[in-house]
Order: C-alpha cells, then structure tokens, then sequence
C-alpha cells in the first residue's frame, strides 16, 4: 500500500491538564501518514482520485484548534477517528507533540504517537 505523510503541520491548540494551559493554548505539531491505494490516482493524475491532503490539514487544524482536552492522548485520537471516518484510506498513523513543555528540563517536547486501522 502507499502512503501520503504530512509533517509538521502546526497550530495553537488547547490540551492540557490545567485550565492555564487549555485556555490562552498553546503550540502543537503534528504529523499525519495515511495508507491508502493510489494507483488509480497515478494513472489519471486527477485529485478526485486521491486524498487531499490540504481537506486533511483543514481537517486537523479544526479539531485541533476549536476543541479542548486534557490529554494530548485523546486529542490525536479525536483526529485519528475523524480521519478513518471522512477518507477512504486504511490506517492512519497521528505523531502529536507540544513544542513548549511546562517542564523546566525538558527541552524538547512531548510527544504522542497512535496509529489505527478502518475497522
């Protein structure tokens, strides 16, 4: 099967335990890998055949930023589902990371990753 893998999509989201990180946000970044056949899209080159990945951004970018979540956990399984539920692909993987930690010695981030199949 193939895959199309968007990275690094970004936006300000509102996840957290505390209510001071859910209500100002703050920033995520995702990356999203769908498997999907594109065979027929490659013979036609039209995008009807195919995924759009911009709808899938769109898609990601909405849940991300207008709902709010205690744990990062759930908020890529919300984009994980809608992405099973809306596109004719057969798993999905969702990398989700805060880029600011509220962690002194982490300077990285918290990440989250899941992947799940079209039941």
């Amino acid at each position: 099967m193939d895959k199309l893998i968007i990275k690094g999509l970004e936006f300000i989201g509102h996840c957290g335990i505390t209510e001071e990180e859910r209500t100002p946000g703050q920033r995520l970044s995702a990356d999203i890998e769908v498997t999907l056949d594109i065979s027929k899209a490659t013979a036609s080159d039209r995008l009807e055949d195919t995924v759009n990945y911009v709808e899938i951004c769109d898609k990601v970018l909405a849940i991300g930023r207008l709902e709010k979540y205690n744990l990062l956990e759930t908020l890529a399984e919300r984009i994980a589902s809608e992405i099973l539920k809306s596109y004719n692909v057969t798993d999905v993987m969702i990398r989700l990371r805060k880029c600011s930690v509220p962690i002194e010695a982490i300077h990285g981030y918290f990440e989250v990753e899941i992947r799940r199949k079209k039941s």
